[in-house]
This record gives C-alpha cells, structure tokens and sequence, in this order.
C-alpha cells in the first residue's frame, strides 16, 4: 500500500472494528504513533481498489473443493 504505514500497521488497521486505534512503535524515530478510524478507512480504499483492479483482469474464483456450508438454506 502506497504509505508510511508500514504492512503490519495496515493489516493491524484493516482487522479492527471501525472506531479502533491501533498503537505502533517507530524505532526510526523513537516515539510510538497511533492510528485510528481515518487511516482504516484509507486502507480499506486502498484494498477495495486492488480488488477491483485484480476482478478487472479475471473474474474472482473462490477456489475448488471448498466445504459444502453448514446450512444449505442460508448460503442461498
């Protein structure tokens, strides 16, 4: 992702709930850094792009040999 943030931070940021920070050290600078829902939000642009840009060149397969889902009826 095109950031400062580094990778980790960013999937740190992508996994937690929508009004989470999450706290980071920077050893280049010695202090720690805390992001919160408006750098979620950013990475959760950046990924809906890259997936929009990876369904543009083939269509999404989830995979085979996938387990059945546990309730037929819902997964309709």
């Amino acid at each position: 992702m095109a950031s400062s943030r580094p990778c980790v931070t960013s999937s740190r940021l992508a996994c937690s709930g929508p009004h989470s920070e999450v706290r980071v050290y920077d050893p280049e600078f010695g202090r720690h850094q805390t992001y919160g829902p408006a750098e979620r939000i950013e990475v959760l642009a950046e990924v809906g792009r890259q997936l929009g840009w990876a369904e543009a060149g083939c269509v999404l397969w989830p995979g085979d040999g996938l387990l059945a889902p546990a309730d037929a009826e819902e997964a309709t």
